[in-house]
């Protein structure tokens, strides 16, 4: 199996060229490319030329033997505007399809649009998923690249608690996918997602199996918020976990969203720190036969 981490983190703070040039040296077989600054008018890959910067981001890392197995779409836009939904949120990630497909990586992670508040609104979350994410089979057939949708979990404002959202149980996940009814959109699991919900990510991995699921975000935390810090920091069993993904034979790569461990090391430990987590994913993945 291979490891791959999210880039986020590290080329905010390095850049683009420093931040994926260290991951790679940390060890890291692939790199899933944060794309979350496509929401700002400002991102570079939305003002000026941005396939031409896609091309000269994916020329250095050609030169360097940096691979992308995954990309992570913007996701935080006011969705509840039809203006903001149709005219940005929506060419936005079409965009970063195809720039998911420019860099080289087979499957792009998704959120579900998901504004509402979920409880009392679920056929309607469901519904509005299913007609969203078929209209973006034809382009993602096209270019090459798989839809993952991730499971969710929102907090409720009446009991100011977390509660489950589009996908957040495993059942209404699988379900999700089965309903879309395409080879090109698969599930990307977050395991820590499905603590908060009340689930757990070894039961899910189980349900989801292994014609749905293609693509993970690994992270520990405590149950009761979003840490995403790295395994054996939390409370989530991950001898569970890695052999739920044995047991359905998981066949794609262990990817961590857990880029919050790393905010607290100065920038001069980052490539020790970063070392640390991609040695830690190595000793969970050796315990399995994958």
């Amino acid at each position: 199996m291979l490891i791959s981490t999210q880039t986020g983190h590290s080329v905010a703070r390095l850049g683009f060229e420093e931040g994926v040039l260290t991951l790679k040296n940390a060890g890291y077989d692939a790199l899933d490319l944060s794309l979350f600054e496509m929401i700002r008018d400002d991102s570079p890959y939305i003002a000026g030329d941005w396939r031409a910067l896609v091309k000269e981001r994916k020329a250095f890392c050609d030169a360097n033997g940096i691979v992308f197995n995954q990309t992570h779409a913007p996701f935080s836009f006011a969705w509840a505007d039809e203006n903001v939904r149709e005219n940005i949120a929506k060419p936005r990630v079409e965009q970063s399809l195809e720039i998911s497909a420019m860099m080289g990586a087979k499957i792009a992670i998704v959120h579900p649009l998901h504004w509402m508040p979920y409880l009392g609104h679920e056929k309607e979350a469901f519904d509005l998923n299913v007609e969203y994410y078929k209209s973006l089979v034809p382009l993602a057939r096209n270019l090459g690249v798989k839809i993952a949708l991730e499971n969710m979990w929102q907090r409720e404002l009446k009991r100011k608690c977390i509660c489950t959202d589009v996908a957040g149980f495993a059942k209404d996940h699988a379900d999700l996918i089965d309903a879309i009814d395409s080879e090109w959109v698969v599930a990307c699991l977050d395991v820590g997602h499905c603590s908060l919900v009340g689930e757990e990510a070894e039961n899910t991995i189980r349900i989801l199996g292994h014609d749905r699921l293609k693509a993970v975000h690994l992270h520990d935390n405590d149950y009761q918020g979003d840490r995403h810090t790295i395994p054996f920091l939390g409370q989530m069993n991950w001898d569970n976990i890695m052999k739920a993904f044995e047991d359905i034979n998981y066949d794609g790569e262990f990817t961590y969203e857990a880029d919050a461990f790393l905010k607290g090391f100065p920038t001069d430990y980052l490539p020790k720190a970063i070392e640390f987590m991609v040695q830690t994913a190595r000793y969970l993945v050796a315990k399995t036969s994958l």
